[in-house]
């Protein structure tokens, strides 16, 4: 799917009124360990149900997923949590770029993101799925689950 897509995809999806936050919390608590949960609870409620979305559509591409890689999945957008960009400041961002402090750190999310579940003793497979380091099937299925709506 094109940049424009996915942006227009997840700004929709932003708007939605989140109803299953509990039932997210308990999916995350089945994948994380406790350090990477409280990481992840970091994350506004939107992120954190897109998080939850996009880990079930990549355990269908990924049946066999390792669970650094649903921590990957669960984890890859947490570098949003160092930023307070609503819907529409994620927009300008992406169309835009760094054009405030803000707007940087949120083009930097999935550096910021892998460099926080590595503090928070996450393993190596999760930090370079999340910072975009990997290429493999998995890596790649990870994107594809991200990018699909």
């Amino acid at each position: 799917m094109g940049k424009l897509a996915h942006l227009v995809s997840r700004y929709r999806e932003m708007g939605i009124p989140v109803t299953s936050e509990v039932a997210d919390t308990e999916f995350a608590r089945t994948h994380l360990p406790e350090p990477l949960l409280v990481l992840w609870s970091t994350m506004d409620v939107r992120d954190r149900r897109h998080a939850v979305t996009v880990t079930r559509r990549f355990v269908t591409l990924v049946p066999d997923a390792r669970p650094a890689e649903m921590a990957a999945a669960l984890l890859h957008d947490v570098g949003k949590a160092q930023c307070s960009l609503g819907r529409g400041g994620r927009v300008l961002a992406t169309l835009f770029g760094g054009l405030t402090r803000e707007m940087r750190v949120y083009r930097r999310h999935e550096e910021i993101g892998a460099q926080a579940i590595a503090r928070a003793g996450g393993d190596q497979r999760t930090v370079d799925m999340v910072a975009g380091r990997s290429n493999d099937a998995a890596a790649r299925a990870l994107r594809e689950a991200d990018d699909t709506y």
